[in-house]
């Protein structure tokens, strides 16, 4: 942490950030291959088996999305705790971060238990007719994921917290063994290897919870050791509930968690609306979002590292060294994801023939993502500034710009452009990269205002704190 905050050149600067996005770029990159992976051997099931678990992941992600956006309360309060150099409390908040973690997942998992044919059957309801299969595989599948978030969510937790102690190479660890043993039981039990049973998509969802189940308990493992300058000592548990800190987590968390729900409900009825233009369409659609998802993994490990950098400085009371910080991760992520989009520009269309060899599906995938790739690097842009502002409890903003811009700009956009004036799926990526550039220029104004860096975030507990001693 000293090191993060006692950076003085822009070479140093530079050093500090490399050094903790690559790790959550890979960690980005592993799990996207995984997917992959993962969608592949379901796909040897049938086309049913592949829409029953997509379908079950829309939910999935809606709701462990939202949720795991709260723990960016928890790494902004750690960051600013080990920056003001204060253990103590940041061992509080984390703590409370996981008991937290717990409760929530518990709140999930029993949602997975009871509600999950009617939560299969609210994303199904727009079918000619409803598939039996579709609806039992999805519910079982459902039901299990959502009751494994019993681990999967306090693993995020654990991310988090190191994340905020400046740790990024841990949670790519834990990432990588969690994926590990999430493919192998995958394989197992999917198609019932030696002593595995044949389960299915069944399987698929058990082998994904027992990659979570291995994950946090790596993690909890680490946090006992206490190597990584905070340490989850175990002699003084803490099983009462701390409210003002969950309210200092949920006052940051809620608007990051508000922004993710945005976002991807707002995807569901995007996809809706790609949906009424033929299957060739939604194909189209679908290689266009995967490949361009790679582009998301630089602007995703530097707004990582943005957002603890911003809070580790500002907790120190370094308010321009976070302004550094900031302008250093956007400058770096600009130049990579120009690059980037030059060699995507050349290669697109050998790359979408890698997905497919049907002449309408790559001819519109090809002409979208040409679009997309005009607009790559401001989505860089604003991803790593939304970083900062997170890293320093601005969430809100964040929240808000999100909002406007989905709702606002795209879906609309995405309604005129490619329905009601007929121009198709290239008119969705013209809405989309409209929505980019709107979000970007607010964001910019936001950071240029500097009202972010007087939150003090610290400060306002500390205050608190001394006023309830005081009576």
């Amino acid at each position: 942490m000293t090191e993060l905050t006692s950076a003085a050149s822009n070479s140093e600067i530079r050093k500090n950030i490399f050094h903790l996005a690559w790790p959550a770029i890979l960690r980005m990159f592993l799990q996207s291959i995984v997917g992959v992976v993962d969608v592949i051997m379901v796909g040897q099931l049938g086309a049913a088996a592949i829409a029953s678990v997509d379908i079950g992941n829309r939910v999935v992600f809606v709701l462990i999305g939202t949720l795991m956006s709260l723990t960016i309360g928890a790494t902004a309060l750690v960051a600013h705790y080990i920056g003001a150099g204060n253990k103590d409390e940041a061992n509080h908040i984390m703590w409370q971060s996981l008991l937290s973690g717990f409760i929530a997942a518990l709140i999930i998992g029993g949602i997975g238990i009871i509600f999950s044919r009617e939560l299969m059957g609210a994303m199904t309801f727009l079918m000619e007719e409803s598939d039996p299969f579709i609806l039992n595989q999805g519910s079982t599948y459902l039901n299990i994921v959502l009751a494994s978030m019993l681990f999967g969510l306090p693993m995020m937790v654990v991310n988090a917290i190191l994340q905020g102690i400046g740790d990024m190479k841990t949670p790519l660890f834990i990432m990588f063994i969690s994926n590990v043993v999430n493919v192998l039981f995958n394989y197992l039990l999917i198609f019932g290897i030696g002593i595995f049973p044949a389960m299915g998509v069944a399987g698929a969802a058990l082998g994904s919870g027992l990659g979570r189940f291995v994950g946090f308990l790596i993690g909890i493992a680490i946090l006992i050791k206490g190597e990584k300058g905070i340490k989850l000592d175990l002699d003084v548990i803490e099983l009462k509930v701390d409210f003002e800190i969950i309210k200092d987590i949920l006052i940051i968390g809620i608007p990051a968690a508000v922004e993710q729900f945005a976002r991807q409900s707002s995807q569901i009825i995007y996809t809706a609306m790609v949906a009424g233009l033929g299957t060739a369409t939604i194909a189209a659609n679908a290689v266009t979002m995967n490949v361009s998802s790679l582009s998301f993994m630089p602007g995703f490990g530097f707004g990582m590292a943005a957002t603890t950098l911003v809070g580790q400085s500002l907790g120190a009371k370094k308010k321009k060294l976070a302004e550094n910080y900031s302008k250093q991760s956007t400058y770096l992520t600009l130049v990579l994801m120009v690059a980037a989009s030059i060699l995507m520009y050349i290669f697109v269309e050998p790359i979408v023939n890698l997905y497919t060899d049907d002449p309408a599906v790559v001819n519109m995938a090809v002409s979208a993502l040409k679009i997309f790739i005009l607009f790559q690097p401001l989505l860089g842009l604003f991803m790593v500034l939304a970083g900062a502002l997170k890293g320093a409890g601005d969430t809100k903003w964040v929240m808000y710009f999100t909002i406007a811009g989905n709702w606002g700009v795209r879906l609309v956009l995405s309604y005129i452009l490619g329905l009601r004036m007929g121009i198709g799926l290239n008119g969705f990526w013209i809405a989309m990269g409209i929505d980019i550039t709107f979000r970007s220029m607010l964001i910019i104004w936001r950071f240029l205002s500097g009202k972010w860096k007087d939150l003090d975030v610290v400060n306002v507990r500390e205050k608190r704190i001394d006023r309830i001693v005081e009576e």
